[in-house]
């Protein structure tokens, strides 16, 4: 939608309006930042968030390098919210500000990055979201399933304070971004995805001998719904002088068929180049992105004065873009090393110039301009919008332990269980791995773990569905869709059983496994209590 057709807010969004600080950046987990902000607030969100690329990225030096007195009103800074040291940033669920200077992991696993709950509120409100999930576990591995999990419960807030005229632009790359569009279709709807923008960075090397050199980025472009402003006659870009565009705008006569003047159309192929390292934006963030690209975003969709939200807000090029537009913006990263990065970014003349004050020395980088603000983590905006009966109630950060319940019990733990359970027999015909006097060596080498009712068929990933098969029974079973009992009489059927009684055997196997899931599901409702 053009924004002279923007649909007048309603009465509960007058109620309940914008409830942050323009100009405010917080250092914080962007969880409970988004929280805490009302309902329908935003305008535009712009995040560049990790990739999961299973790396740690120590960062550059900061450019020019950090300075003593910058680490002193690091560590001051943190001082004034009552974080001293590292086991205090944690339990705030912050980063402490080390000697990377900027750097971040992007490696994600169950146990130390998620909390249960958030997998519970998805299992619970969310079954489609939570089925992407579990299915990236057996394509990708358990790390892009811990990621996603990360991703997609802030994905659910980021929709929440979307205005209805809001929109989403999330930067990935090819690591995970089919699983992203998956989360986003589910959270935002199929119907409300506008864009897959490739940003193809032209000026960067890339070469291998085993595929094409990857020089291009996804920008993932979602609406809140059908009346998403989009400024679309606004978006242009030159004509190449070689073009048939160009040389007509130099011929004709008749305004009539003259190009635009402004440009072309824009598509969703977007040329820019990165940033090189002589480039005076550059800052030592070790994934930076052009504040040009952020421009691009917020020229797009929205208009002078609504409100931008960064909550991966590492190189602060989203609220410089929007400052430079005269849009409002807030920030939020969880490392203090953000809030440097900012007041260096807010005192280059080629960029935009405000003032930064963080309250710990009373220095502001400039002493004329608007103010840019610092909050810690216990410094969220107070929200008075009605919290919904989906949404738990207060979020307390707690101890990053993600105790693994029955439904995402590892595969090499279900398999040895399962074993157990029969003997180390596989349940298909009783396949063991034996020594020459015939007693059985208790390994999992050579069984696979297999549906017993198929995937295809609506079958769970959960320990209850799940059994020991030999490679050979296996292989012939793909692709078809057959329970594992109808399979078991084809193959007693076909004199394939290698033991006697098997039946027998893989029948009390069955049983016990139903008091394993049932003893998996109890601890699971028991640990949310003593967590």
């Amino acid at each position: 939608m053009h924004q002279s057709e923007t649909p007048p807010y309603t009465q509960t969004q007058q109620l309940h309006g914008f409830n942050a600080i323009n100009r405010g950046v917080y250092i914080a987990d962007n969880l409970p930042f988004l929280k805490s902000l009302n309902d329908e607030c935003i305008d535009l969100v712009c995040i560049d968030p990790p990739f999961a690329k299973n790396e740690t990225f120590t960062g550059e030096r900061l450019k020019p390098p950090l300075t003593q007195e910058e680490k002193e009103t690091e560590l001051r800074l943190l001082k004034r919210w009552g974080i001293e040291n590292k086991t205090d940033a944690d339990k705030a669920g912050i980063a402490w500000p080390d000697e990377s200077q900027g750097g971040y992991k992007d490696i994600w696993s169950w146990e130390n990055d998620i909390h249960e709950e958030w997998m519970n509120q998805l299992d619970a409100n969310y079954e489609g979201i939570s089925k992407v999930i579990d299915a990236s576990r057996y394509v990708h591995g358990e790390d892009v399933a811990a990621y996603l999990c990360y991703i997609a419960i802030r994905l659910i807030e980021i929709h929440r304070v979307l205005k209805p005229t809001g929109s989403l632009y999330l930067h990935c790359d090819h690591t995970a971004n089919g699983y992203l569009r998956q989360l986003l279709d589910g959270i935002f709807g199929k119907g409300c995805f506008r864009n897959e923008i490739v940003w193809h960075y032209y000026n960067v090397a890339s070469v291998s001998r085993k595929f094409f050199g990857r020089k291009h980025d996804t920008i993932f472009f979602y609406s809140k719904n059908e009346s998403n402003i989009f400024n679309w006659d606004d978006m242009r870009e030159p004509y190449s002088q070689d073009s048939n565009w160009f040389k007509a705008s130099e011929s004709y006569s008749d305004e009539r068929y003259r190009p635009d003047e402004r440009g072309k159309l824009m598509h969703d192929v977007w040329r820019m180049p990165t940033l090189n390292n002589m480039s005076k934006q550059r800052t030592g963030y070790p994934t930076q992105k052009p504040v040009a690209l952020a421009e691009r975003i917020v020229a797009a969709s929205t208009k002078p004065g609504d409100i931008v939200l960064d909550c991966f807000a590492g190189c602060a090029y989203a609220g410089v873009a929007a400052e430079r537009l005269d849009r409002q913006w807030i920030a939020c990263d969880m490392n203090p090393r953000a809030w440097t990065v900012f007041k260096r970014q807010f005192n280059k003349e080629d960029l935009v110039l405000l003032r930064c004050h963080d309250e710990t020395t009373g220095q502001q980088v400039m002493a004329s301009e608007p103010v840019v603000t610092v909050h810690g983590p216990d410094e969220l905006p107070k929200r008075t919008s009605p919290i919904s009966e989906t949404q738990p109630k207060e979020f307390q950060p707690k101890e990053r332990k993600y105790k693994v319940p029955a439904s995402i019990i590892p595969e090499s733990e279900m398999l040895k269980m399962l074993l157990e359970l029969s003997g180390y027999m596989a349940w298909c015909c009783g396949f063991a791995n034996r020594r020459p006097d015939g007693t059985i060596i208790k390994t999992t080498r050579n069984f696979h773990l297999d549906h017993k009712n198929p995937t295809s068929n609506d079958g769970s990933n959960q320990i209850i569905n799940r059994a020991p098969m030999c490679p050979h029974h296996n292989l012939r079973k793909s692709n078809r869709r057959l329970d594992l009992s109808d399979y078991r009489k084809e193959i007693a059927h076909a004199g394939e059983m290698m033991v006697d009684k098997t039946t027998d055997l893989i029948d009390l196997a069955y049983a016990d496994q139903q008091t394993l899931d049932i003893y998996y599901r109890e601890r699971r409702a028991r640990e949310p209590e003593t967590s």
